[in-house]
């Protein structure tokens, strides 16, 4: 598993950030993409003491040209790449925006996409295995109110994910998700902050905590590793047992 060359899609913050930090300590080679400059540099500068290999590259995930031209820029491909990034626009139904559906089903849904075609079409050129871990949610399993476009978006990458299978695994490519329940993150913190909201949360959580963006590292440190060599088309729930009820 050392010295992989792991690209972190939105590894700024949150739960990619805490995923980007443990690689480029374990060894590898971390590539992080993020929309925001100075969230990367922050991050860069809380390794700085440590002998890590960090790359950061600001640039908006959205940016379809972009993304393409980033990839085919490579010289060598990746040996795993952990797509994090998301938003999350919450109203009820009928209150949908025009432009929450849009820019929902953009980052949530069209980016994972086409980072797994890119990602894809770099290690077939270079004949190399590789390991594609997506961020879904527990909200791709269940409802929730004011979610449903979050939850259409979560649910999208599942169906996508099981389709990627049978057209990369012939080329030793695997592809996962992992799915966790309402996490403590910049992007949770609004919501999180309502009392009732909040305390309505962790009582559909049978473990009796929300999550930690720590939760997830160890699922994804294996699912990138060799010894998941068997493990692709999952869809792992680090829910605290919420969707099991």
């Amino acid at each position: 598993m050392k010295n992989q060359r792991v690209l972190v899609a939105g590894g700024s913050r949150g739960i990619g950030k805490a995923i980007a930090k443990s690689l480029a300590l374990d060894g590898h080679r971390v590539v992080v993409i993020a929309r925001t400059q100075t969230q990367l540099h922050d991050l860069r500068t809380q390794l700085d003491r440590e002998s890590v290999n960090l790359e950061i590259v600001a640039m908006d995930l959205i940016d379809r040209p972009g993304i393409l031209a980033f990839f085919e820029s490579q010289s060598e491909p990746f040996d795993s790449m952990i797509v994090t990034a998301g938003i999350a626009r919450h109203r009820e139904l009928p209150d949908i925006l025009d432009q929450d559906l849009d820019d929902t089903i953009e980052m949530n849904m069209v980016v994972p996409i086409l980072c797994t075609r890119a990602f894809s079409r770099l290690a077939i050129q270079h004949q190399r295995k590789g390991s594609i871990v997506l961020f879904s949610s527990q909200l791709a399993h269940v409802g929730a109110t004011a979610r449903s476009v979050y939850c259409a978006s979560k649910a999208a990458i599942e169906g996508f994910t099981r389709g990627a299978v049978a057209d990369l695994s012939r080329h030793h490519i695997r592809i996962n998700t992992i799915c966790p329940t309402f996490t403590e993150t910049e992007m949770t913190r609004e919501a999180l902050s309502d009392q009732i909201f909040r305390q309505s949360v962790e009582a559909n959580i049978p473990l009796g905590r929300l999550g930690q963006p720590e939760d997830c590292v160890g699922i994804c440190r294996l699912l990138i590793s060799d010894q998941a060599e068997m493990i692709t088309g999952a869809s792992i729930k680090v829910d605290g047992g919420w969707t099991a009820l």
